[in-house]
């Protein structure tokens, strides 16, 4: 199948979820429907590797907003409460309910991530959209200002077909071709990877909830996806395994059954060790990327979810992130539902405005993410006690833990609130150094020796938290070095070089 048009208002590489809700919000947008939107995947059906399937309620709430929510959970989707953290397994978990963010709706989604794609895709056939699945973008077109102007997709017999477009949306993940077509610099980084098994009926400690359990290599997640028809429920655990591979194929499944299932609280453990066990094949894997962000726009194109930067899922950040930017494109392209055919519908401005927006969300999800990470993980004596002081820290009150949720839910970005809690949690782990905790005449050396391994991690910190802060509050006028300079090109051309090698 191949487009039936040579020119579109938009076209949208990438039909998952970032894609689908882009499109979906700029069919909402255009109110006159005079637009041409294409959305292009290059899997039919879907993505293979399994991916991310937790939503906080700010992007439940655009998922309701663009009405997706009601068709995901007839497929199954279920509205979910909160996170459960296990410092060990014998530790009663701390609860950090949703519901205590009062800004947002009470309730996240979780939904199996390839009834997610499905649904959104059969949604799309309502609308004013064409869906081409099975072409991969393999090159771009500029026009003589080095504005993209089209694209060339390839089928998987190497037949091609281009379109021209007045504005291409890069929504095609994180390895995104898209985003190495326009010349963008790949800076994403392996830093592990992410072993998957389901569980059927799973007794979880904290039903609802999303459970973070520590004390392995790295974090073990479990959090229920789906609900059958039969009723049953259908629970993810994730294994957070190193970048080296201690072993591969079928042993993983004995490394996991000896190095992370002891660290899950009975009877999940169990549980989760018979569906290893039960496991057919190989086990689902995925890599674990760290992707600084890029620059989200270029003159004619906007980078969106994933391929716009992505890090560590645990905070489930990123599914949300995409919402997000599929709700700030749609205003953009509101604010332009009546401009004259012969202009493009999202503009320069628009896209400046949406690039501004996006990054003052972005940075905040990513050094939550890498922080978080860290701290959970435990690698180091600074972040061992960084990860002490965020339990005493969530221990010592309702309000630590609601203002801890609201950062960690996208709910708040407000960089008085990001600095404060980093501060506290720096305070917590500083303090708690010098307090013994399991003999009155703990050596005053090791004390010190805690100390300055927090003080150094709170401090490498620093500028992370400096940039995040900056995000935020720098003025929308400040334009960005795209909007000021034209596309280099190089002085012996006329034609543009993008695809090449």
């Amino acid at each position: 199948m191949k487009p039936t048009g040579a020119h579109y208002d938009v076209v949208i590489v990438g039909a998952g979820l970032a894609g689908c809700a882009v499109a979906r919000a700029l069919t909402r947008a255009d109110t006159t429907a005079r637009r041409r939107i294409l959305v292009v995947d290059r899997y039919p059906g879907v993505h293979p590797r399994f991916s991310g399937e937790w939503i906080h309620p700010r992007g439940a709430a655009v998922l309701d907003a663009l009405g997706f929510g009601d068709a995901l959970r007839a497929a199954g989707a279920i509205d979910v409460d909160g996170f459960a953290v296990f410092e060990h397994a014998d530790a009663t978990p701390v609860e950090l309910p949703y519901a205590d963010v009062t800004t947002e709706v009470p309730q996240g989604l979780s939904v199996h991530h390839k009834v997610l794609v499905r649904t959104m895709r059969r949604a799309l056939a309502d609308d004013r959209i064409e869906l081409v699945e099975g072409l991969a973008a393999c090159e771009l077109r500029r026009d003589g200002d080095g504005r993209i102007c089209g694209v060339v997709f390839e089928d998987g017999e190497g037949h091609t077909c281009e379109v021209a477009c007045d504005v291409l949306i890069a929504a095609d993940g994180k390895g995104s071709t898209v985003r190495k077509l326009a010349g963008i610099a790949d800076r994403r980084d392996t830093v592990g990877f992410t072993a998957g098994v389901e569980v059927v009926d799973a007794t979880l400690p904290v039903p609802g909830h999303a459970h973070v359990m520590l004390g392995a290599w790295g974090p073990v997640l479990a959090y229920p996806i789906l609900r059958r028809a039969d009723g049953s429920i259908v629970t993810r655990v994730t294994f957070d395994l190193p970048k080296d591979l201690p072993v591969k194929g079928e042993a993983i499944k004995q490394y996991l059954l000896r190095a992370f299932v002891p660290f899950i609280p009975a009877p999940l453990s169990g549980q989760v060790a018979a569906a290893i066990v039960a496991r057919r094949g190989p086990l689902e894997m995925a890599p674990t990327v760290d992707l600084p962000a890029p620059p989200a726009v270029q003159p004619g194109l906007a980078l969106v979810g994933d391929a716009a930067g992505c890090s560590h899922p645990i905070t489930a950040s990123g599914m949300t992130m995409c919402l997000r930017d599929a709700e700030t494109l749609g205003e953009q392209a509101r604010r332009r539902a009546d401009a004259p055919m012969g202009e493009p519908w999202l503009d320069d401005e628009s896209l400046h405005r949406y690039c501004v927006e996006h990054d003052r969300y972005v940075p905040t999800r990513q050094a939550l993410a890498t922080a978080i990470y860290e701290a959970f993980r435990g690698e180091t004596e600074g972040a061992r006690a960084i990860r002490r002081a965020l339990f005493d820290y969530w221990h010592s009150g309702a309000t630590a833990r609601r203002r801890s949720m609201s950062l960690l839910s996208c709910a708040e970005r407000r960089p008085s609130v990001f600095l404060s809690e980093y501060l506290r949690a720096a305070g917590h782990a500083l303090g708690g150094s010098f307090v013994p905790r399991h003999a009155w005449h703990f050596p005053v050396a090791d004390r010190m020796r805690q100390a300055r391994g927090a003080a150094s991690l709170a401090r490498d910190k620093l500028g992370l938290v400096a940039n995040v802060v900056w995000a935020q509050l720098r003025p929308g006028w400040l334009r960005h070095s795209w909007a000021r300079l034209p596309w280099p090109r190089r002085p012996d051309e006329t034609e543009p070089i993008a695809g090449r090698d």
